[in-house]
């Protein structure tokens, strides 16, 4: 370092004129400037500089010197500034899982978006149904449904989507409408379970009117898509996120049963461990799913 110092102090000397315009810039006493071209010259056995009461000049082993320093302390900056842009730009992969359908239809097309502008993060997106070990599978975020119940995970709200009843209006003409959560036993029901297990609870109504059913189910599925696809034949009734339906319900291919106890909206949040919370790239990538979500809303 003190010859990385030594070389600041010549530069500085030769590029302001004197060596007390080079101690004002750099902050030192005229005295330490000049001890140190002193202790240079004294190193290298020639005189850098040539002084005369009025002015300075560099000798030849001066001008040599300087253009090196130039050229050394140029280049030790630039190193710096590369190490900082790394600092400055995330970059890695960022290992991502979603559930089915809102990976395929929102977190897809963000996900391309996102890595179009960081070009230094590269993004591995895993749909799957399942509730993923982020920890033991290695994944950086989770994008789930529902609220946390994992204390070690941090969640970050994306968006909130209203849940609906809604079976094709072929079915609803054979079997009719219910009139309440509990008419649902005497009904076919399609659903999604993340183990794929006939039985499920479908929630209905809010705060105090709240009201869990126990479904006892026809076809149930581990893939969240399957029960909409049974429902548009006609096999039976399914509940579901208003997006996921929305285009059916817009076409009349599907109709919503028991809107008088449409349930609570459900949170959509990117969870990610609390020891990541650090994670430049994890906390861009999160906020710009917050932004982005937040203009295209699920409960819509």
């Amino acid at each position: 370092m003190r010859e990385i110092n030594e070389m600041q102090v010549f530069v500085e000397v030769v590029k302001r004129g004197t060596l007390s315009a080079a101690a004002r810039h750099l902050g030192l006493a005229t005295s330490v400037v000049s001890d140190r071209i002193a202790a240079l010259e004294r190193r290298f056995g020639v005189k850098l500089l040539a002084r005369t009461t009025r002015q300075q000049s560099l000798t030849a082993a001066g001008r040599t010197y300087f253009e090196h320093c130039e050229s050394i302390l140029t280049s030790m900056a630039d190193a710096e500034q590369a190490v900082l842009r790394h600092r400055e730009e995330p970059s890695g992969v960022l290992r991502l899982t979603a559930p089915t359908p809102i990976g395929r239809r929102h977190i897809a097309p963000l996900v391309g978006r996102f890595v179009a502008v960081h070009s230094e993060i590269r993004v591995q997106l895993t749909l799957d149904d399942r509730f993923t070990d982020l920890v033991a599978e290695g994944f950086d975020i989770a994008i789930r449904g529902g609220r946390l119940s994992d204390s070690t995970l941090v969640g970050h709200e994306l968006a909130r989507t209203r849940r609906v009843v809604v079976a094709s209006p072929a079915y609803v003409e054979r079997h009719g409408m219910p009139e309440s959560p509990a008419d649902l036993r005497k009904h076919a029901c399609v659903v999604y379970n993340s183990d794929g297990s006939l039985n499920v609870t479908w929630r209905f109504g809010k705060g105090d009117d709240t009201q869990v059913v126990r479904i006892e189910s026809i076809l149930a599925s581990n893939n969240s898509e399957l029960p909409i696809a049974w429902a548009l034949n006609g096999l039976g009734v399914t509940q579901k996120s208003w997006w996921e339906v929305a285009g059916e319900l817009r076409r009349g291919e599907l109709v919503t049963l028991l809107d008088a106890y449409e349930p609570e909206e459900i949170p959509f949040v990117a969870l990610h461990h609390a020891q990541s919370t650090q994670s430049k790239k994890i906390r861009i990538f999160i906020e710009y799913l917050v932004a982005a979500l937040r203009a295209t809303p699920l409960h819509e």
